[in-house]
């Protein structure tokens, strides 16, 4: 498993929850009660979207508890594949199986809309006032996945980007009181340790738009940690903020 990380520094939770050995690789997850497939898919660096076709999930990305869910996309894509191959073998050009029938059916049906992909960094907006306290880097075993920006409790925290509330609590430890954006079928980004949230799954924000307050849930010390993925993959903020000249200190 790719190690879930937080924020680094003098934090009271483990910001690595489970380490493996370089040998081991975990192909599985157990749902727990109140896991979302979006939460899942960013505690292990993943695609939700590849993750659910993998594990052939409904649109809506129903997740029961106890329920298996594989981590290693591709070989199950393959697998799946297959098996959809073997299955037409088997039943003959002749006759459709129930899974063909669906299929032609929804080929009738317009193509679920994909959200715009968010254009260049003037498009983004940082997610609150403040000094970035701790760069990205993927340095070392777990790196820093975003940038901490300091603040106060309370202080503003907002949206960098028009999107859709994919997640919204405490299921991480390592992130506290978590936001998980979706902005496109590509971005999400995240917000972390807040002291309140505004927003909750389902909701629908734009960028600039008060969605939580900042605080110290799940560390030691009041700041933000902020993400941005892309297709699961942490990439530099820097690389999209608009450009300012961040103001680096140490805690």
């Amino acid at each position: 498993m790719i190690g879930l990380t937080g924020c680094a520094g003098s934090s009271s939770i483990p910001v690595v929850e489970r380490q493996q050995p370089p040998s081991e690789k975990i192909n599985t997850h157990w749902v727990s009660e109140g896991e979302t497939l979006y939460a899942i898919a960013w505690r292990y660096n993943l695609d939700a979207e590849k993750l659910a076709a993998a594990n052939g999930l409904n649109d809506d990305f129903y997740l029961a508890r106890g329920q298996i869910l594989r981590l290693d996309i591709q070989r199950a894509l393959q697998e799946r594949q297959r098996f959809r191959k073997k299955a037409v073998a088997k039943k003959g050009s002749s006759s459709s199986t129930l899974a063909e029938k669906r299929a032609e059916i929804m080929a009738q049906v317009p193509a679920k809309k994909r959200m715009p992909e968010p254009a260049a960094a003037a498009n983004w907006r940082w997610p609150t006032s403040g000094k970035v306290i701790k760069v990205f880097s993927l340095a070392g075993n777990a790196g820093h996945k975003g940038l901490d920006l300091s603040g106060n409790t309370g202080q503003a925290v907002y949206a960098a980007q028009n999107g859709v509330v994919v997640y919204a609590g405490a299921g991480l430890p390592a992130y506290g009181n978590l936001l998980i954006v979706k902005h496109s079928n590509a971005y999400l980004s995240a917000y972390a340790h807040n002291s309140r949230l505004i927003v909750g799954e389902g909701d629908s924000v734009k960028v600039g738009q008060k969605i939580a307050e900042l605080g110290r849930s799940g560390t030691s010390h009041e700041h933000l940690h902020f993400e941005i993925r892309k297709k699961g993959v942490p990439v530099n903020p820097l690389t999209l903020l608009p450009k300012k000249r961040p103001v680096v200190a140490q805690y």
